[in-house]
């Protein structure tokens, strides 16, 4: 079986390090070395040499990819220890190396992947008081790269009902996490009398989207294996471990949000954008539907999957 080269062992770990140094590395010589990437954040612009962004990714990648497989892992999602997660998140991620832009992805990816993080802790650490400002405190921020990331607020608040009952000192906390960097933003735009900056939070430019049938084709069959995966995973852990089944119901939470984030963004920004922005909860459910699903077709599934990948390249 395929899943089976993605036990938690070296040889699993040195597999798809190689196959993210192939990715990477076809992206880095196949970019001429005068070509520049941008990097925009609240309505700033910076240029770097896109062969050292894509050094930069591989390595920032690669790392935060890391810290969440071994996150999941720990929260016992499969009952074996596995690394199909990181193995397709590396695969998403790479799908992007090609366009100019892509350098912005690799800080929103690390905020995502940190706040996916407390996301998880919330079951298992009832005193989350500093889990929930942080977590507030990186929405703001990420409101600064798209103003849809608000949406994440209502996913927090979801989290924490799941394990505690919500009251105005929760949602006070959430709140001020949230204000604090956009308060900070805003009293740096009035000290550099630069108001421009704290203006890109409501600059939209709306646009009619346009998605190609590659990408279309991509979203909607791993969105249709996440959901699988999905009740794969909730079936397999019902009545089993309470802790973990509310997890995954939250990760799903976490899916639907994203996926409503992206349906916004899309007339804000380029197709790819939102493959980027689902590209982990995807990896997610997707790695459980193949450890958990019975099918004989899973491992079809696998190869579809990761060919539909190199079509959108």
């Amino acid at each position: 079986m395929i899943t089976s080269l993605f036990k938690n062992t070296i040889l699993s770990y040195l597999f798809i390090v190689l196959v993210s140094i192939a990715l990477w590395g076809f992206a880095f010589f196949n970019e001429d070395p005068n070509s520049l990437v941008t990097l925009s954040f609240a309505g700033e612009s910076y240029h770097l040499s896109k062969q050292i962004a894509i050094i930069i990714s591989f390595f920032a990648t690669l790392i935060s990819g890391f810290f969440l497989n071994n996150r999941i892992n720990k929260y016992l999602f499969s009952y074996g220890p596995n690394n199909l997660f990181l193995f397709f998140y590396l695969c998403f991620f790479s799908i992007e190396l090609s366009n100019s832009s892509f350098l912005v992805y690799i800080g929103v990816s690390f905020l995502l992947i940190i706040f996916v993080h407390y996301l998880l802790s919330f079951v298992t650490n009832k005193n989350s008081v500093n889990q929930v400002f942080n977590s507030a405190f990186i929405i703001g921020v990420l409101c600064f790269q798209n103003t849809f990331f608000i949406l994440f607020l209502l996913l927090l608040i979801q989290n924490l009902s799941t394990t505690k009952r919500v009251g105005v000192s929760e949602i006070a906390l959430i709140l001020t996490g949230f204000i604090i960097p956009i308060f900070l933003v805003f009293s740096l735009s009035i000290l550099t009398d630069n108001l421009h900056i704290i203006g890109t939070l409501w600059d939209f430019d709306f646009s009619l989207p346009q998605v190609s049938w590659r990408y279309g084709i991509f979203l909607a069959v791993a969105t249709f294996f996440s959901v699988l995966g999905y009740q794969c995973s909730l079936n397999k852990r019902s009545g089993t471990d309470i802790g973990t089944w509310l997890l995954v119901k939250n990760l799903f939470v976490y899916l639907l949000v994203s996926l409503a984030i992206g349906a916004g963004s899309i007339f804000l920004f380029p197709q790819y954008y939102v493959v980027f922005l689902i590209t982990l909860p995807l990896s997610i459910f997707i790695s459980f539907f193949l450890l958990e699903s019975t099918s004989k077709w899973k491992e079809l599934a696998f190869v579809m999957i990761i060919a539909l990948t190199f079509l959108m390249r």
